[in-house]
C-alpha cells in the first residue's frame, strides 16, 4: 500500500534539516573568571567536626522530625552569628511542619548569588548527605564573615528534599526577584567518599537544561581544587534520551523547571551514595574540603563577575566541542515525521478507492490500547488505597523507594490486569466485529495513521521524544504497509524498540538501577505525576500500536510461509493376472 517514490521524495526536507543542524553548531559559552583570594579557605576538618556535631545532636533528621527542627535552629544561630540577615520560612507539606532557613548578606549590588543545601535526611544518620551539606553551608558562612561582597550572597538551608523538594519550591516562591539571581549552586552529598557519576548535575524536569556558562564556571572551580572537571558529559544519544524522558533528580531539577539558573554539585554523582557510605567515618576531610572550596570558588567567581554567565540555548545537545541548539533538533524531528505522514495519508487514499474497511481496523487498533490504559488506572488506584508507594511529583532518589515485596506485588498486579483485560476485553471485541485476518490492507493503513497521530502528538508535547519516536514510526509503518519479506517485517518491529532500549540504558547507567529497579522507578514516576497524564496516555497508545504492529507482522509472516510440497501421487500399477 505504500508508494516508494512518494515516500522517498518526502525525505528531501529531512536532508535539508540535517544540513541546517550540522551548520547550527555553536561554541560553548565561557565561564566567568575565577577570583577567590588566597587567604579565604574552606577547612575540611572544621566542617567534618560540624558534621559529627549535627549527627550526634540529631541523628534522625528526616523531614518534619524533631531532629530536623533542631538542625534548623542550629543553622539559623550560625548564620546570625556570622553576620547574615536570617529569616525562617515555615510551611506544610504532606502533613509535615517544615522550615527553610535563609541567610542574606547584602552586597553593593542587588544581584544575588545563591548557595542552597537540603537539610532533611534520606536515612539515619545520613552523615555524608544532608549533614555534610548543612555543615558545608555553615562553613561557607564562617568564611564569608566580615568579608565584603560585591553582590548579595544568599545561603539557604531548605527542608522537604525527600518530599518532592518542597523546600526548594517554597524558596523560589519567596524570592524577591528571581531575575536578579546570577546563579544558584545546590550542595549535595558533599561528604561522600567517592563519586559514581559526574560531580555536576544540570538536568531539569522538563526539556530546559542548565546554563552552559554556569557549568563552565563550576567546572573551572572543580579543576582548580580537585584537578578534574567533574567527570565526562553524557554522549549525544544519551542526552537526547534524557531530553525525551526528562527526569531531573535533585533540587536543581525543580529549580530549573521553575526558571532559576541552577546547578548541583554532588560528591556522589547524580544519586545518593549507597547506605554503606553514609556514616560519619565515611567523610574524608581532604575530599570534603576540596569540594567545599570548589563551591566557595564558584560563589566568589560569580560575586566578582560584572555580568552573569552566558546561558546559551535553553535546550541543547553537547556534541564534541560545540552545542547543537534545540531549534535545530525540533526542525529535524518535524522533517523526519513528514515522510511517514505523507505515506500514511497516501495509503489511506488508496485503500479508500479500493473499498478497504479502514474504520473497522481503527477500532481494532484502538481496542488494543484499552488494556494498557486500564493498567495505568489500576496503578493509580493502588497508590490511592495505600497498596503502593505514593511518590511525590518531583523525582525522588531511588534509595528512598527500594524494590520490596509490596513493589513487586504492585507491578505484578498491574501486569496481570493488563493481560486479563487483553484476553477478556480486546479479543471478544475483535471477534464480534467480524474482522478478517490481520493481513488485510486496512489493518496496516489504520495502524500507520495512528502511528502518525502519535508522532504529531509527541511533537506537540516534547519534540525530543518525537525525534526518538521517528525510528519506531518508520520501522513499524514499513512493517505493516510495505511488501517486505517475512523476516524483514519481524526485524523492523524489533528495530523500532531501539529508542526504548536507549532511554532505559541511559537511565540505568546514570542512576545505577537494575532491570526490576528501573521498572519500579518508572512506576513511581508515572503514578507520582512526574511523567504527566498526556505523556502517560500516549505511552498506553504506543504500547497498543506496538501490539497491533506485531500482530500484523506475525499474521503476514504466517501467510507468507511457503507451504510444504505435496508428494506426487503415482497411479497404482495395473493388477497382474497370473494365468495357469
Amino acid at each position: 500500500m505504500i508508494e516508494p517514490r512518494l515516500y522517498r521524495a518526502a525525505f528531501l526536507p529531512a536532508l535539508l534539516a540535517i544540513v541546517v543542524a550540522a551548520f547550527s553548531l555553536e561554541n560553548r559559552p565561557r565561564g566567568v573568571p575565577q577570583g577567590l583570594p588566597a587567604d579565604v579557605l574552606f577547612e575540611g576538618a572544621a566542617a567534618s567536626s560540624t558534621v559529627g556535631a549535627i549527627v550526634h545532636d540529631a541523628p534522625d533528621r528526616r523531614a518534619g522530625r524533631p531532629g530536623d527542627a533542631r538542625t534548623a535552629r542550629r543553622v539559623a544561630s550560625a548564620l546570625r552569628r556570622y553576620g547574615f540577615q536570617t529569616t525562617v520560612q515555615r510551611f506544610e507539606q504532606d502533613d509535615h511542619e517544615l522550615a527553610n532557613v535563609v541567610g542574606r548578606r547584602p552586597g553593593l549590588s542587588r544581584r544575588e548569588v545563591v548557595l542552597l543545601a537540603t537539610r532533611d535526611a534520606l536515612s539515619v544518620p545520613d552523615a555524608t548527605g544532608s549533614a555534610a551539606d548543612t555543615a558545608a553551608l555553615m562553613e561557607v558562612a564562617r568564611v564569608l564573615e566580615g568579608r565584603a561582597t560585591h553582590k548579595t550572597v544568599v545561603l539557604a538551608s531548605v527542608d522537604g528534599g525527600t518530599l518532592g523538594d518542597a523546600g526548594a519550591r517554597r524558596f523560589v516562591a519567596g524570592m524577591h526577584d528571581p531575575a536578579l539571581v546570577d546563579g544558584m549552586l545546590v550542595l549535595s552529598n558533599m561528604g561522600a567518599p567517592r563519586s559514581h557519576g559526574p560531580l555536576l548535575v544540570d538536568w531539569s524536569n522538563d526539556s530546559d537544561r542548565g546554563s552552559l556558562g554556569l557549568r563552565k564556571t563550576a567546572t573551572d572551580s572543580l579543576r582548580n581544587e580537585l584537578g578534574t572537571d567533574g567527570g565526562p558529559t553524557a554522549t549525544p544519544p544519551a542526552q537526547l534520551a534524557r531530553l525525551a524522558f526528562p527526569v531531573g533528580l535533585g533540587a536543581q531539577g525543580v529549580l530549573l523547571e521553575l526558571g532559576a539558573p541552577a546547578l548541583r554539585l554532588s560528591g556522589s554523582g547524580e544519586r545518593a551514595p549507597p547506605r554503606s557510605q553514609r556514616d560519619t567515618d565515611d567523610v574524608h576531610d581532604d575530599r570534603y574540603g576540596e569540594l567545599g572550596r570548589s563551591a566557595l570558588r564558584f560563589v566568589s567567581a560569580l560575586d566578582a563577575a560584572r555580568r552573569p554567565p552566558e546561558h546559551g540555548p535553553r535546550t541543547y545537545l553537547l556534541a564534541g566541542g560545540g552545542v547543537v541548539p534545540g531549534w535545530a533538533i525540533l526542525a529535524l524531528a518535524a522533517a523526519l515525521i513528514l515522510p511517514a505522514l505523507v505515506a500514511a495519508i497516501d495509503a489511506f487514499a488508496r485503500a479508500s478507492r479500493r473499498g478497504e474497511h479502514v474504520f473497522e481496523w481503527l477500532v481494532w487498533a484502538v481496542a488494543g490500547m484499552f488494556p494498557f490504559a486500564l493498567g495505568l488506572g489500576v496503578a493509580s488506584l493502588l497508590v490511592i488505597v495505600g497498596l503502593a508507594k505514593d511518590a511525590p511529583s518531583s523525582p525522588l532518589d531511588p534509595s528512598l523507594a527500594p524494590v520490596d515485596d509490596a513493589a513487586l506485588g504492585a507491578m505484578a498486579g498491574v501486569a496481570f490486569v493488563v493481560l486479563l483485560a487483553w484476553i477478556l476485553l480486546r479479543t471478544p471485541l475483535v471477534r464480534r466485529g467480524g474482522l478478517p485476518d490481520a493481513t488485510a490492507p486496512g489493518a496496516g493503513v489504520a495502524t500507520s495513521l495512528l502511528l502518525c497521530a502519535v508522532a504529531v502528538g509527541l511533537f506537540l508535547l516534547n519534540p525530543y521524544a518525537a525525534l526518538l519516536f521517528v525510528v519506531p514510526l518508520h520501522c513499524w509503518m514499513l512493517a505493516v504497509l510495505s511488501r517486505a519479506g517475512r523476516g524483514w517485517r519481524i526485524a523492523l518491529v524489533l528495530i523500532g524498540l531501539l529508542p526504548l532500549l536507549l532511554v532505559t540504558g541511559a537511565y540505568r547507567r546514570e542512576l545505577l538501577l537494575g532491570p526490576i529497579e528501573w521498572l519500579w522507578y518508572v512506576f513511581l514516576l508515572v503514578t507520582g505525576g512526574q511523567v504527566g497524564v498526556p505523556t502517560a496516555l500516549l505511552g498506553c497508545v504506543i504500547a497498543g500500536l506496538l501490539a497491533a504492529t506485531a500482530t500484523i507482522a506475525v499474521a503476514r509472516w504466517r501467510a507468507d510461509k511457503p507451504s510444504e510440497p505435496e508428494e506426487p501421487q503415482h497411479p497404482a500399477p495395473p493388477p497382474v493376472l497370473l494365468g495357469r
